[in-house]
């Protein structure tokens, strides 16, 4: 279906469709590129904490190490020797590391000598012999070492020489980082109780999180910072993490930071909904309002293009109505603005067009007077030309009547008389003068056929038998005088012909028939015609055929010497005048039909 076809309210529609579904598209497209920016800087936040974490963790780390090698370098071998000096710097150290550590106080410090044994110690964990033990075999100045975890959590110990000639006695402290270390500042972004932090080791094992568990179980995001963890490098991302009973909990935003001071790393989660709901509610409400929005739009365009149509679908019915020829009533006013204007000129059109309507059928009924007038005039003109022709024919009938009863009685009879007197003279010299006999023969023979030719100028003039015996008659024995003579075979159908006619419908018939045979031997170079006649009540008809050579119709033209083409005339003019029709059927080899019908019904003249 084309365009062109569909309403014009439908292509109003359909336009602001498409172009609020451009304009829709366009803004949602950029509306949820920059929820998306939003939601990707919000995960750059959730990295930027779990670095910050990790800073705090790695200063942690590394103001431990700092701090027991200040200590060891301001040891000598006289406050080894004095174990209250030896006690002060250990306990000064103990205090500094507890700050250090958010308040947690260290795991163990202790004061070793060069044999291994311990001088001074602070803390007493459930471990401590382990860890005793562990911190006599540190070496000074090597990074700081994961002592383990278990229920101790994720230890860290450090160990430097003390200066001077002490024999290799060190110093060590083993510390564990404190929870309050993992938690998230309060100035994050977000809900800071909805923050979880994890101490991961290098194989994913959590150490400690932020609420103060030890599970030392695998991380349950290392499906997000599994790449991360082995590359040593930073990652944030989105997964729903599996429950601790197989089953699937909330999508949460993890992300992950390693520390630089240890093989460990932080791990920072969120739940989605928390993370990301802002810019979730507004993707959210921009979907709504969008699609209100296109909703409102389209209602909107209906309404309007609804006000615009209905005036014009009403004006465009009587617009029709118009065209049809339906001027009677007013156009009201529609609408505002440019269609009101439409209407009034439209009903100014209309009423102009209604005033030249009533003028024009004021003219068209003075024409048609005139019309009407002239055409029954052409009519007594016509039936006056048709009543003088038909005289003509008829006065033309009655003089070659006239000619040929004359002919027969005095040129006729003379020649008779004529041929009878040669012959008694021929039969009477005979014996006396045989040769005046003999001319006297030839001249009797002579007009002999110079009666025979009277005769025939008689039968072409005006036949007798077509008077004394009818139509049937008159062409039967013109085919035989006339044509046959010719050698021209003919036959002739008269079988359904009626027996009585009108004295000159017989006359006209004759004449059509004579002038086609007439043609036939003059022109057809025919060996067989037919001539068929039939007749009823209502009209009669005839057709003459040939199988001679035919001709073009459309190179028929009346000649000035009377050739064929008006006899052609003369036969359709006859046939006419009397309310008939004449028809010729003819092409060039294929030989000549001439059909004619005359009405009985209609009325002539006669003679």
């Amino acid at each position: 279906m084309r365009l062109s076809n569909i309403g014009l309210q439908f292509r109003i529609m359909a336009y602001v469709f498409v172009g609020l579904t451009i304009l829709v598209s366009l803004f949602g497209y950029v509306a949820l590129q920059a929820v998306d920016d939003s939601s990707e800087e919000i995960l750059q936040e959730r990295l930027i904490l779990a670095r910050t974490v990790a800073s705090a963790v790695d200063r942690t780390v590394i103001t431990t190490s700092t701090l027991v090698t200040g200590v060891a370098e301001s040891m000598g071998r006289a406050e080894l020797e004095d174990p209250g000096d030896a006690e002060n710097s250990v306990a000064t150290l103990a205090l500094a590391l507890t700050d250090v550590n958010a308040g947690t106080p260290p795991e163990l410090v202790v004061l070793i000598d060069g044999d291994g044994d311990a001088i001074v110690r602070s803390g007493e964990s459930r471990e401590s012999g382990a860890l005793l033990a562990f911190a006599a075999v540190l070496q000074p100045g090597n990074p700081p070492s994961v002592v383990g975890g278990g229920a101790g959590g994720p230890l860290i110990a450090v160990a430097s020489e003390l200066a001077g000639d002490t024999g290799g006695a060190r110093i060590a402290a083993v510390i564990l980082p404190s929870p309050q270390l993992l938690e998230v500042s309060s100035a994050a972004t977000g809900d800071v109780g909805s923050y979880r932090t994890e101490l991961i080791d290098a194989n994913g094992i959590v150490l400690e999180t932020s609420d103060g568990d030890r599970p030392l179980t695998p991380t349950r995001h290392l499906a997000v910072i599994g790449d991360a963890l082995k590359l040593n490098d930073i990652g944030v991302g989105e997964h729903t993490p599996p429950h601790a009973d197989g089953g699937e909990t909330e999508r949460h935003v993890v992300a992950f930071a390693p520390l630089q001071a240890m093989p460990w790393g932080i791990v920072v989660e969120q739940p989605e909904d928390v993370a990301l709901a802002v810019p979730n509610d507004l993707r959210r409400r921009i979907l709504w309002i969008a699609g209100l929005g296109f909703l409102s739009a389209l209602g909107l365009a209906w309404l309007t293009s609804r006000q615009v149509v209905r005036p014009l679908t009403r004006l465009t019915e009587r617009a029709h109505r118009i065209a049809s020829g339906d001027l009677g009533g007013t156009i009201p006013p529609e609408g505002q603005d440019e269609i009101r204007r439409l209407s009034e000129s439209f009903e100014v059109m209309r009423d102009r067009l209604q005033v030249s309507q009533l003028e024009l059928e004021e003219w068209s009924g003075e024409l048609e007077d005139r019309v009407a007038e002239r055409t029954a005039e052409l009519g007594r003109r016509s039936s006056e030309r048709d009543l003088l022709l038909q005289k003509v024919m008829t006065a033309q009938e009655e003089e070659r009547k006239r000619i040929a009863r004359d002919l027969h009685d005095q040129i006729g009879q003379s020649l008779t008389a004529l041929t009878m007197s040669l012959g008694s003279a021929e039969a009477e010299l005979e014996t006396s003068d045989p040769d005046t006999s003999k001319r006297i023969g030839e001249l009797r023979l002579s007009a002999g056929d110079t009666i025979e030719e009277v005769r025939r100028m008689m039968g072409d003039l005006r036949p007798s038998v077509l008077d004394d015996m009818g139509l049937s008659a008159a062409i039967g024995w013109y085919l035989e005088n006339q044509l046959e003579r010719t050698g021209v075979k003919s036959s002739l159908d008269v079988s359904e012909l009626k027996a009585e006619l009108p004295n000159l419908i017989e006359i006209t018939a004759f004449r059509v028939v004579q002038e086609a045979l007439n043609n036939i031997v003059k022109h057809a170079h025919a060996g067989q015609t037919t001539v068929r006649l039939s007749g009823d009540d209502r009209q009669i008809s005839g057709e003459i055929t040939d199988d001679g050579d035919g001709f073009d119709m459309t190179t028929v033209e009346p000649s000035a010497d009377g050739g064929w083409a008006v006899g052609l005339l003369g036969m359709n003019e006859r046939v006419t005048l009397l309310g008939g029709s004449l028809d010729i059927d003819t092409a060039p080899g294929e030989g000549t039909s001439v059909r004619f019908v005359i009405p009985l019904a209609q009325e002539v003249v006669s003679g």
